[in-house]
């Protein structure tokens, strides 16, 4: 697996002052603004875990989905995820983007903020991006791994 998809569970924080409009893109699954929040909610519970470093609490909210079933990372997995957590330590996590195609096939890309830029002609980059897949099951969401290497994620009709 590539250090990209490694640091893809890291996730952006919407809160405060450094809130910024996401876009939600609405493709063919019934969504209601409840949805929306509930994926927001994780995500977010998600980032503070990973802010205070509580690196094992925020992988424990991150599965792997197989087939229509959610699963615990294999130990390699949750390695290789945990070794990119503590390397890439950002000031903090924005959602630049939330895309619903099918319960379980949704997509939510984030950036990790490395460091404020002094003025608005820095042409320094200073986001990493990432991405991570939440899927509902039984009507309740779930943050999930994606990982190019996962056939769930491979055949999501979501273009990357």
């Amino acid at each position: 697996m590539c250090l990209g998809a490694l640091l893809s569970v890291i996730i952006a924080a919407c809160t405060g002052k450094n809130q910024k409009d996401v876009v939600v893109e609405e493709n063919r699954m019934e969504l209601s603004s409840a949805d929306t929040t509930e994926v927001t909610t994780l995500m977010n519970q998600y980032f503070d875990l990973l802010l205070k470093k509580d690196f094992d609490g925020a992988l424990s909210m991150v599965s792997q989905l197989n087939d229509d079933s959610l699963s615990a990372m294999t130990p390699e997995l949750k390695a290789h995820y945990l070794m990119g957590m503590k390397i890439i330590q950002p000031l903090r996590y924005e959602i630049e983007l939330m895309q619903f195609e099918t319960e379980k096939d949704c997509l939510v890309k984030y950036s990790a903020i490395l460091f404020d830029k002094e003025s608005f002609d820095d042409n320094r980059p200073n986001k990493m991006f990432y991405v991570i897949k939440p899927v509902r099951i039984d009507g309740k969401w779930h943050l999930t791994v994606a990982d190019d290497d996962d056939m769930n994620t491979r055949d999501s009709k979501i273009a990357k």
